[in-house]
């Protein structure tokens, strides 16, 4: 299968059983879809970025390890 920048994909759950990595996000996770992905190409790193609707949770998460991050390099 060739992957395109600019797509939107989704990954296999043999993917998630291969790498077996908590901190990735899952397919099928508390009972919900598999997570939809859009990919960039950078040099020869092609990324690929979880989408999701939830943006009050996700921008929770940003904020806090913002704040994280400050108070780190402060220190």
């Amino acid at each position: 299968m060739e992957i395109k920048t600019g797509y939107l994909y989704h990954i296999k759950d043999e993917y998630f059983d291969i790498v077996n990595d908590e901190n990735l996000m899952q397919n099928h996770e508390k009972g919900k879809k598999r997570p939809t992905y859009f990919t960039i190409k950078d040099k020869d790193i092609l990324w690929f970025i979880p989408i999701s609707s939830k943006i009050d949770k996700y921008r929770k998460i940003i904020d806090k390890n913002k704040k994280n991050m400050v108070f780190a390099i402060q220190l």
